[in-house]
């Protein structure tokens, strides 16, 4: 999932701060499919060194989600359910 509001989830408060992305949101191909407009935000920390982040079942307003990239794999030809289901699908 896309995360808005900064790259880092991490930082170690020195002069010369180390910044990582440590916190992250995992999910399914499946609850995906139920909930496509899915975002994070990464909130302003108060007490912590982590930054707490903001799972919304909405679209962010902020940023527009991104486009999933589609990558054709020509081992799919081999499968001989390829072609029916995609017809289907197509169809």
């Amino acid at each position: 999932i896309h995360l808005s509001g900064g790259k880092y989830t991490w930082s170690n408060h020195q002069a010369h701060p180390t910044l990582e992305k440590l916190d992250r949101v995992l999910m399914s191909y499946s609850w995906e499919d139920l909930f496509p407009l899915v975002s994070v935000r990464k909130l302003v920390r108060d007490i912590s060194d982590h930054n707490p982040l903001l799972l919304s079942l909405k679209a962010d307003k902020t940023e527009p989600p991104k486009k999933k990239e589609f990558c054709f794999d020509i081992s799919w030809l081999s499968n001989e359910l390829f072609l029916p289901k995609a017809r289907e699908i197509w169809g």
